[in-house]
């Protein structure tokens, strides 16, 4: 499971509006170390 903070739901949700993308995104997660 993905858990993402408010900030980072409201940030990617401003990116989607000021690129006028419609279409899904996809979410990388990666190992950092």
């Amino acid at each position: 499971m993905l858990e993402v903070s408010e900030l980072a739901i409201t940030k990617l949700k401003e990116y989607i509006a000021q690129n006028n993308i419609d279409s899904a995104i996809r979410v990388s997660l990666m190992q950092g170390g």
